[in-house]
């Protein structure tokens, strides 16, 4: 191994294992690039090559990029230093580990996702089935509709264990809308609606799906216990790549600081923290109005646009 690579094992394998799950192979090799020559810049040029390369000055530096028709070029940011034929040894021994995590972390992802389809074709077969006849056996509308929801969060359940499969955001926020509209309405408290305009060219994974889903009708669980609400307004805005939603009501209000948060604001807060977003609430008093109620508040990143 190159002297030094050993030091820095433990990076190497959190930037592929750990931290950096959600980044491609490029953005990967380009952190590690950065991490092991913190003095250059890195440019992607479209070209193919093999193996590293010096310029005739030694002025600069170019790394091939895995699996891609492209490279790196690195350029020191002090034009007094050159790179040396050690930085080129570096950068070809990083390359060669590079290659080998990628290779086994896409036998791990291999691995993995056959066994989900695996847990999945399962419970589609097995328990989904038998809540299936179960609907048709019990009689009364209570223990069907009990049944009919546990059966549709299994399904979001399986949905979920396929990681590949995305849905546009405009598709999984009507879902979630006419879920939000069936409960409320069997309670008497309106619902206002308001989103942003061409959710359908972002899309969600199935975790961000389910994880916004669940958010939601524990917002909705908190309002209809506790805040004597006569109404809720939901509004879903784009903002510099954010999704940003908001819920405000007309209740009683809502001291965060002030009480012992329980399963549904701890459900909350941790399902957020799963989408790499924020979360916070507050009192709100309608300027116009002046109709006091509780605010929430979320934020988190969007996926890649759609084509």
């Amino acid at each position: 191994m190159h002297d030094g690579l050993d030091q820095h094992l433990k990076f190497l394998v959190n930037t592929f294992y750990n931290q950096d799950q959600t980044r491609s192979v490029d953005e990967c090799w380009e952190k590690i690039l950065s991490n092991f020559f913190p003095h250059s810049l890195i440019e992607k040029q479209t070209s193919s090559i093999d193996t590293s390369q010096l310029s005739n000055d030694n002025s600069y530096m170019l790394v091939p990029i895995i699996n891609s028709n492209a490279h790196f070029k690195l350029a020191l940011t002090d034009r007094s230093h050159t790179f040396t034929p050690h930085d080129l040894d570096l950068a070809d021994s990083l390359l060669h580990l590079t290659e080998q995590f990628v290779s086994t972390r896409e036998a791990i992802e291999r691995g993995a996702h056959e066994e989900r389809q695996r847990i999945a074709r399962d419970l589609h077969d097995d328990v989904a089935a038998r809540l299936l006849t179960l609907i048709h056996q019990v009689k009364d509308e209570k223990s069907i509709e009990l049944t009919r929801s546990i059966l549709k969060s299994l399904r979001n359940a399986i949905y979920t264990l396929d990681n590949k499969s995305t849905t546009t955001i405009l598709d999984a926020i009507t879902d979630i809308r006419a879920e939000i509209q069936d409960r409320l309405n069997s309670l008497g408290i309106q619902l206002f609606w308001q989103q942003a305009e061409h959710l359908e060219r972002y899309i969600f994974t199935p975790r961000q799906h389910i994880n916004l889903q669940r958010i939601s009708h524990e917002i909705v669980t908190n309002i209809i216990r506790h805040a004597n609400a006569n109404y809720v307004h939901f509004d879903i805005e784009l903002e510099n790549e954010l999704i940003h939603i908001s819920a405000i009501d007309d209740g009683d209000g809502f001291d965060i600081n002030g009480c012992v948060p329980g399963k549904g604001i701890n459900n909350i807060k941790n399902r957020v923290a799963e989408l790499s977003g924020s979360v916070s609430w507050s009192n709100y008093t309608d300027p116009e109005t002046g109709i006091s109620g509780c605010a929430i508040n979320i934020r988190f990143p969007l996926t890649t646009q759609t084509e």
